[in-house]
């Protein structure tokens, strides 16, 4: 069977048919494309016949298209090439064509694009630029976006860390989710307020919507003229959490209430922003779960090389015990690595919880905080202590579980500005701007400082080992 009438035997689409391709070496430090596929006859594109290939524009890609009349033929036409091969059964109709000015190449596709897409029509072969992940990210370290900071998932005390720590923050997605105990009260503005309330730069874009559903197309308009360098998230922990119980994670699941599924919509996010550096903070739980593993492959698989954490404060100078993990995943050809643990404190605390014990208000009578310390579970500061139990989200709410202070026989309740300088907290944190109830609660399931500036120091650090070996490679080397 000759190749026109094997091409007739095929149901040929009527429209397109597309396939994606890598651009093959040219010489040392050139580019070619080979298109070699069944799909060319197909398409018209048989061997031997003449074709001419146009740019479309400055990075925009090319067209190549079939020539019917010879009498009108351009002076630079080509050929549709073949090869044989007798034995080879998986590629019959194999014709290819071959574009190998530099020329052209380079004036049609950008200087790192690596692949190309291809679109098949009658007498029409169009050849467009593909960005990988990686390479996106890759432009988008520049100079001006080094410490530019995409953040979501978050009510401003991590941003202040980072503010504090020479970033500078860019966007944020924040949306407070409601919650059954909210009632008919819309809480959902109270995250950004606190954010515009401390940092202290103003900020270009402000997203108070559900990440779930956020338009991200408006996303990647909004970092178009503006990328980031770094992507910083707190997803929800509620359903990681062990405060949670396993009932409730189930009712969750039931009534579509888990955040388990959060990590989808980072990953839509992130393909909007490609930011070079992306870095996660959460409770030690997420990242044994199946949620994170899908993630950290994902990003994996885009070319980010993963960097994992989970540590308790302590060890890291903080007062608390809070235990989070941190994921820094990159794909800056720099050196990362988090600070080693130093030694805990041996002193107790209690020196620095005196000058706020006039400002913590008597809680023993309260009939929670009895049921608590009878059960075992109310939490307390001592004399003796040389820590603080770590604070919970409910710590508002005086719960069973509440952390306070064991004095002279009372107990009593921690001040907002005693919990901050416990948990390492910039003491100019703000929660003028919501409730005293939603600012205790964003207060309570936060960062400890001293952790969080630990890794937040050493991502800074791992950007500028990257900027310093592009403008002193001789010297990085040595």
């Amino acid at each position: 069977m000759n190749t026109s009438t094997l091409v007739q035997s095929f149901a040929i689409p009527t429209n397109r048919a597309t396939k994606k391709l890598r651009f093959k070496k040219n010489g040392d430090a050139g580019r070619k494309i080979v298109v070699s596929s069944n799909w060319l006859p197909l398409f018209d594109f048989n061997a031997g016949e003449p074709v001419v290939e146009e740019s479309l524009g400055v990075g925009k890609g090319i067209v190549i298209k079939r020539v019917y009349d010879l009498f009108d033929a351009p002076l630079k036409s080509k050929k549709v090439y073949y090869r044989n091969y007798k034995s080879r059964k998986n590629n019959p109709l194999e014709t290819l064509l071959e574009v190998a000015s530099k020329k052209l190449i380079n004036l049609s596709f950008p200087k790192n694009c690596k692949q190309a897409h291809v679109t098949f029509q009658k007498g029409c072969v169009t050849i467009v630029p593909v960005m990988t992940n990686l390479d996106k990210a890759l432009e988008n370290a520049t100079p001006e976006s080094r410490y530019e900071v995409f953040a979501a998932c978050t009510s401003g005390v991590d941003l202040c860390s980072m503010e504090n720590n020479g970033f500078s923050i860019s966007s944020v997605i924040e949306h407070r989710p409601c919650e059954a105990r909210d009632g008919k009260r819309d809480h959902s503005e109270t995250g950004a307020l606190s954010v515009l309330r401390n940092i202290k730069k103003r900020i270009k874009n402000l997203f108070n919507e559900d990440i779930t559903h956020i338009d991200l197309d408006q996303i990647r308009e909004a970092v178009s003229q503006s990328p980031v360098t770094t992507f910083m998230a707190s997803p929800q922990c509620d359903d990681f959490s062990t405060v949670k119980s396993k009932s409730a994670k189930q009712a969750s699941l039931e009534n579509l209430s888990t955040t388990e599924d959060m990590m989808l919509d980072m990953l839509r996010v992130i393909e909007a922003v490609n930011p070079p550096v992306v870095c996660f903070e959460q409770v030690g739980g997420w990242y044994t779960s199946a949620a994170y593993r899908l993630l950290s492959i994902r990003l994996k698989r885009w070319g980010y090389t993963e960097n994992l954490i989970v540590a308790d404060a302590r060890d890291h100078g903080g007062l608390t015990s809070r235990k989070r993990g941190y994921a820094v995943f990159t794909c800056l050809d720099a050196d990362f690595s988090f600070e080693a643990p130093v030694a805990r404190r041996e002193t107790p605390i209690w020196e620095l919880i005196e000058p706020y014990l006039s400002e913590c208000r008597d809680v023993t009578h309260s009939k929670s905080i009895q049921d608590g310390a009878k059960c075992g579970r109310l939490r307390t500061i001592t004399k003796d202590s040389k820590h603080s139990p770590t604070f919970l989200k409910s710590q508002p709410r005086m719960a069973k579980d509440s952390v306070v202070i064991s004095h002279e026989g009372r107990y009593l309740w921690p001040s907002e500005e005693l919990q901050k300088m416990l948990m390492g907290i910039d003491p100019e944190y703000k929660t003028d701007a919501v409730s005293k109830d939603i600012g205790s609660e964003i207060i309570g399931q936060s960062i400890d400082g001293a952790l969080h500036d630990m890794v937040i120091r050493c991502v800074k650090n791992h950007i500028d080992n990257y900027f310093n070996s592009l403008e002193h490679p001789h010297a990085i080397a040595a």
